[in-house]
C-alpha cells in the first residue's frame, strides 16, 4: 500500500504519519460537481479511502468541460454514482459512501455524523449555510470552497474553535444579488484550481499539518493569477446557531428527489374527496395519536393544501416522537 504513496511519505514533513493520518480519515464531499470532482479526485488518490459523495443532481453535457470526473457516457446518470465508478477506476479498494440527495434540515445530522471533515463544494447559498450551521452544531471542521466566472475563494471554518461563515458574511443574500455559475458562466480550469486549493486545506487538517486557513479568507483572481487573504476575527458574541423549522419542498422536488418517501395527507376527508392524490390520510387532529403508528423507517413528507397543517403536523412529530420530517407545500398540479 505504500508504494502508491510513497512520493508524499518521503516528504520530510508528511512521512508515514501523516499518511497514516489521510488513511484514517473519513471525509464527507458535498456536491460533485466542478469543485466536487478535483476535491475527490486528489483526496483519493492522495490516500484518503474513506469518504461520503452527497448531491441529488444528474450529469448534463454542460458540466463536461469542469466536471472532470464525467465523461459523455456519464450524462443522464447520477452524479454520485458516476464520481464513485470514476474514482473506483482509480483505486478499487477506495470505501465510498454515496447520498444522491440534497442535503436538507431533515438529514444533515445523520449524513454528518459519520464523518470528520466535511467539504463544502455546493454552488448555492441556501446549501452553503445550512452546511456551515451543521457543522457549527456538530463540531465539524469544514472546508468551504466557491468557484465563479474568474474568481474563486476558499476557506477552513470551525476548526478548534475558528470561525465560521456567518462570522463573514453573517445572513444569507438576497436571491438574485449574486449570480450562480449557470447565469455568469465558469472557467473550468478556475474550479480545478480552487478544488485543489481545498483539498490542500482538508489534508492540513486531516494530518495537523502546515497552516489550514482559519480565520482567513482567500480570493483567488485567476485573470490576474492573484491570490488576496482577508483575515477575520470569530464573533464570540453571537447567539448559538441553531437550525430549526421544516425543510418545504415543492411538488416537483417530491417527485424528483422524495418519491420513496412515505407521503401523508394531513387535510380533511371532504378536502381529500374533491382533490384525491395517493397517499395515507392522517388528518392534523389525528396526528398527534397516530403518527406513532407510521412506517419511520421511512422520510415521511407531510402535505396539505397551504403547507400551515402540513407544517403543524411536522412540528407534532419532532416534539412528541423526536421524529424529523418533511413539508410539502400546494396542491398537486
Amino acid at each position: 500500500m505504500n508504494d502508491r504513496y510513497q512520493r508524499q511519505i518521503r516528504l520530510a514533513n508528511f512521512g508515514q504519519t501523516g499518511q497514516k493520518a489521510l488513511l484514517e480519515t473519513k471525509v464527507l464531499i458535498v456536491g460533485c460537481g466542478g469543485l466536487g470532482c478535483p476535491v475527490a479526485l486528489y483526496l483519493t488518490r492522495g490516500g484518503v479511502r474513506q469518504i461520503g459523495l452527497a448531491d441529488g443532481d444528474k450529469v448534463d453535457l454542460t458540466n463536461l468541460h469542469r466536471q472532470v470526473l464525467y465523461t459523455e457516457s456519464s450524462v443522464g446518470d447520477l452524479k454520485v454514482h458516476a464520481a464513485k465508478e470514476a474514482l473506483l477506476n482509480g483505486d478499487e479498494e477506495l470505501e465510498i459512501d454515496v447520498y444522491p440527495t440534497r442535503l436538507q434540515k431533515t438529514n444533515y445530522e445523520e449524513i454528518f455524523v459519520q464523518y470528520d471533515v466535511i467539504v463544502d463544494c455546493t454552488d448555492n447559498f441556501e446549501a452553503r449555510y445550512l452546511i456551515n450551521d451543521a457543522c457549527v452544531i456538530l463540531g465539524k471542521p469544514l472546508v468551504y470552497g466557491a468557484a465563479n466566472g474568474w474568481e474563486g475563494q476558499v476557506a477552513v471554518f470551525n476548526l478548534k474553535n475558528s470561525g465560521n461563515l456567518r462570522d463573514i458574511f453573517p445572513e444569507v443574500p438576497n436571491q438574485g444579488i449574486i449570480q450562480n455559475c449557470e447565469e455568469a458562466g465558469v472557467l473550468g480550469v478556475t474550479t480545478g484550481i480552487i478544488g485543489n486549493m481545498m483539498a490542500m486545506e482538508v489534508i492540513k487538517v486531516a494530518t495537523n499539518i502546515g497552516t489550514p486557513l482559519v480565520n482567513q479568507f482567500v480570493q483567488y483572481d485567476a485573470e490576474s493569477n492573484q491570490y488576496h487573504s482577508i483575515k477575520y476575527k470569530p464573533n464570540t458574541s453571537r447567539l448559538e446557531i441553531k437550525i430549526e423549522g421544516n425543510a418545504q419542498i415543492s411538488w416537483g422536488e417530491y417527485y424528483r428527489d422524495y418519491n420513496e418517501a412515505l407521503l401523508v395527507d394531513v387535510r380533511s376527508s371532504e378536502e381529500r374527496s374533491i382533490e384525491p392524490v395517493e397517499s395515507v390520510h392522517m388528518p392534523l387532529s389525528r396526528v398527534s395519536n397516530e403518527a406513532s403508528t407510521l412506517d419511520w423507517r421511512k422520510q415521511v413528507v407531510f402535505f396539505c393544501a397551504t403547507g400551515k397543517r402540513a407544517t403543524e403536523a411536522a412540528t407534532i412529530t419532532r416534539n412528541e416522537l423526536g421524529k424529523e420530517s418533511l413539508v410539502i407545500i400546494g396542491k398537486l398540479g
